[in-house]
């Protein structure tokens, strides 16, 4: 699997907030980071996509650029883009490459 790097910081921020917010355990972010570390992901630059999703953002309601940076590295590496987000999924769907998860 291909992600940008942002995918990192993403998924560390909301661990962190999750701990704030008393959702789950210091220990329980900490185990959920370590395993995030060792997924089998490939990270790309999210410079090399920047200024494509800057693109995709404006064109697209001004949709939210980390958001659009998955979009730009999944259109790049011609790929297929799965997100779960409904709003992205409205506005990117009709490429045919930008997909829900399978149920």
């Amino acid at each position: 699997m291909i992600v940008p790097e942002l995918l990192y910081v993403e998924c560390a921020s909301v661990l962190v907030a999750g701990v704030r917010r008393n959702r789950w355990t210091g220990s329980g972010a900490d185990a959920a980071y370590e395993t995030l570390k060792r997924l089998p992901l490939q990270a790309v630059s999210d410079r090399r996509h920047l200024e494509r999703a800057w693109e995709l953002s404006r064109r697209y309601d001004n949709h939210p650029v980390y958001d659009m940076l998955y979009a730009a590295t999944a259109e790049a590496l011609r790929t297929i883009l799965i997100t779960a987000d409904e709003t992205l999924l409205q506005r990117l769907g009709h490429l045919g490459w930008v997909r829900r998860p399978a149920t």
